[in-house]
């Protein structure tokens, strides 16, 4: 569009190629060129953006793709640790049967609860300390007091199952009897 010298707006279609001076048809024509390489320059721009979602949603996808394997197969690693522990357990349970020892049984049950404690510790699973320590709420659970005169008030004297830690995470509390001290009454 153009002002004509009367102020009035006019289309360009209206305005014949040899009415325009030489500087107005270079103008137009530089116009025209500067605004197809601004359009080319959008639809790369285009181009570019919706190649850039379609990376991102790839990239989605195949996080929680990982994501869930990883969480599918978290036990992955410990599993296997304790499968020739399995192993051996059949083959004393097979090796006794065949035999009629207990003893052995008793040998290859101790010696495969040794198998089972290194893959617990090679997992950073540790078993809580407990008989003779002060009880400790965030690590044992009471079950019972004892009346002693040999013991200070609130040590464990017995235990009944025990507890076990992971990476300093109580994976399972310790079953305790703690001692109440006779004397202090």
């Amino acid at each position: 569009m153009a002002d004509n010298e009367t102020g009035e707006i006019i289309n360009e279609d209206q305005i014949n190629e040899e009415d325009r001076t030489p500087g107005e048809v270079m103008n137009i024509d530089a116009m025209k060129e500067a605004l197809e390489k601004k359009e080319a320059e959008c639809r790369e721009f285009q181009d570019k953006y919706v190649r850039t979602l379609a990376e991102m949603e790839n990239f989605r996808k195949r996080m929680n793709r990982e994501m869930n394997d990883s969480v599918k197969f978290a036990n992955e690693k410990i599993l296997g640790d304790l499968l020739p522990v399995i192993d051996n357990m059949e083959r004393a349970i097979t090796h006794s049967k065949d035999k009629k020892e207990f003893d052995s049984l008793i040998d290859g049950l101790e010696l495969t609860m040794k198998e089972f404690m290194g893959v617990f510790e090679k997992h950073g699973v540790q078993f809580i300390e407990s008989v003779g320590q002060l009880f400790d709420p965030a690590r044992h659970h009471a079950v019972s007091m004892v009346e002693s005169d040999t013991c200070d008030d609130n040590v464990i004297v017995e235990e009944f199952r025990k507890g076990y830690i992971l990476n300093d995470r109580v994976l399972r509390h310790s079953l305790v009897s703690v001692a109440k001290n006779k004397q202090g009454e």
